[in-house]
């Protein structure tokens, strides 16, 4: 019976004709700073004792010295482990086959002659896998196989021979697959057989004590204050803790360095832009850039600071690749690491100084034109375009914003800077600004529930805007006298297609939340739109939030 041998391999070829790569069967060797961390260690241990374990995260996550510092601190009863790093030549099914059985053989498990070897590089004869499945069910003890970087090899005819392997090798075979993307299994039908063992990259992410821990290997003593302020600007990305820790140790102020993290200037910044960044294709390296003003991402303002209408499909792939973007809840929006984002920025000042403020400028008009006024004041303030940002607070006061609440020192922070005599703005909107935020709880507009015209109370979802003058006694905004507007009530579905027209949701996308038909759909818009009095979509947001209906 053939079992865990201790014969010597011999020199094999790839179906190409080329040497097979010995080096693609060592253990990466472990550094001695590196910190492990029993949490995850014991998961993997956990993991392997099923037939499949998914290690996924993004670049520098920390998952092949995971699984490499498991398998060389692995000692019975663990299985044997045997390694195999991919590389993106090892695609081809012939190729990719020929450097499996390679790796059990250079990690001594025997297997039978009788299994062969792939005699073509674009193909692997069924029959040869129906042999290795059953060589591996008849081995006397487990083995795992660990497979690094199968990102590489994104072939389905490969995906599909593991599966079918991983299904008829039986329990002596345990697979540990290692990649930055979800491989192309069936992970549902795993999932729901409960025979897999998922380490994420939100697992993977760093804990203060562990970034203490890491600090402290690298000769770093440091406070919790900067190991919190590390540990939260990077939110636990490995290599980027990894990369700061070597630059603090070159640094004459390390807690200085911490604070500053000045990654246009660090390494942090080479290693996103080399292994993210420039692997990416032109069109969405420029989308990337061209985003990093943002701390959210929608596609529709994507395809705008493109010029393009691709973002969609550009983001979600990024998404799916775990290339340091992540959805924000089931919303249409996305978020960047911060880290990338700052390296992403820089970048942009670095290589295209004028756009930026266009860009900002940009993000501000669609930012209000979508009713987010507050972030569209962020972005008028960052293009130092003065008028539209004071246009845009007095819109925000208008509409019911307070200075008092969370946007507060937000607000006070980005018109710091704006000019005494600017063109335009109303006196007593630099007086308000520079005021304490006990002393600006009154704005000029306000907006309340109240009753109807009529002296009847007003209905659900019925509501009055008033239009006051000035708390000081002064002129209304406008000049004019105060007004009300009565609007008609929205039914209950109405709300909820306003709700999700809020969150900038397509029609489509609207549609299927609601299980409804998209003719629906438009059907309750000119409803809403009528009962507000407007005639499209960010004017209807933008009417409701001043009614308080959002």
């Amino acid at each position: 019976m053939s079992g865990i041998g201790t014969t010597a391999s011999q020199l094999q070829l790839a179906p190409t004709g080329d040497p097979l790569l010995a080096a693609k069967f060592s253990v990466p060797s472990v550094p001695g700073t590196f910190v492990r961390r029993k949490r995850l260690l014991d998961r993997l241990t956990d993991g392997t004792a099923g037939p499949l374990t998914l290690i996924t995260g993004p670049a520098g996550a920390g998952k092949t010295m995971l699984a490499a510092s498991w398998a060389v601190g692995s000692t019975p009863p663990h299985p044997a482990v045997v390694w195999l790093t991919l590389e993106d030549d090892d695609g081809a099914p012939g190729v990719f086959w020929t450097y499996v059985l390679e790796a059990f053989r250079h990690h001594h498990v025997t297997l039978p002659d009788t299994v062969g070897s792939p005699t073509r590089a674009d193909y692997v004869d069924r029959s040869l896998l129906v042999r290795l499945a059953s060589a591996l069910a008849r081995l006397d003890q487990p083995v795992v196989l660990v497979l690094d970087g199968l990102d590489q090899v994104p072939d389905r005819e490969v995906a599909s021979g593991l599966d079918f392997i991983l299904n008829h090798a039986g329990p002596q075979l345990r697979l540990v697959l290692i990649s930055r993307v979800d491989p192309l299994l069936p992970l549902h039908r795993y999932r729901a057989e409960d025979s897999i063992c998922e380490i994420r990259g939100a697992d993977l992410a760093f804990t203060r004590h562990e970034t203490a821990t890491l600090l402290r290997r690298h000769g770093l003593v440091s406070s919790a204050e900067t190991v919190d302020a590390l540990t939260r600007r990077s939110e636990g990305w490995a290599a980027g803790l990894r990369l700061c820790a070597l630059a603090m140790q070159r640094s004459d102020d390390p807690t200085g360095f911490a604070r500053s993290f000045a990654l246009s200037q660090s390494a942090v910044a080479d290693y996103l832009l080399a292994e993210v960044v420039e692997a990416q294709p032109a069109a969405t390296q420029d989308l990337l850039v061209r985003t990093s003003i943002l701390n959210r991402v929608h596609p529709q303002l994507a395809n705008l600071l493109t010029g393009r209408e691709d973002a969609e499909g550009i983001l979600a792939g990024l998404t799916r690749a775990n290339t340091f973007v992540e959805p924000i809840g089931d919303t249409p929006w996305c978020r960047f690491h911060p880290l990338f984002t700052e390296v992403l920025h820089a970048h942009l000042r670095s290589h295209q100084p004028g756009l930026e403020p266009q860009l900002h400028r940009l993000a501000a008009r669609w930012f209000a034109d979508a009713g987010l006024v507050s972030e569209a004041m962020e972005h008028a303030a960052a293009a130092e375009d003065w008028e539209c940002a004071a246009a845009l607070i007095v819109e925000h006061l208008a509409l019911g914003g307070g200075l008092t609440g969370p946007d507060n020192h937000r607000l006070e922070r980005l018109f710091a800077a704006m000019p005494a005599d600017l063109p335009g703005a109303a006196p007593w909107l630099r007086h308000l600004l520079e005021q304490r935020p006990e002393l600006t709880s009154g704005h000029p507009w306000r907006i309340e529930r109240t009753a109807s015209a009529d002296g009847t109370p007003a209905l659900d979802g019925t509501a009055i805007l008033n239009a006051t003058p000035p708390l000081d006694g002064g002129a209304a905004l406008d000049g004019g006298a105060a007004q009300a507007i009565v609007v008609e009530s929205l039914s209950d579905r109405e709300c909820d297609v306003l709700r999700l027209a809020a969150e900038m949701m397509s029609t489509e996308e609207i549609a299927a939340e609601l299980y409804v038909s998209v003719n629906t759909v438009k059907t309750h818009l000119r409803s809403i739109y009528r009962k507000l009095s407007v005639s499209r979509r960010s004017d209807a947001v933008r009417r409701a939030r001043e009614l308080h209906l959002l």
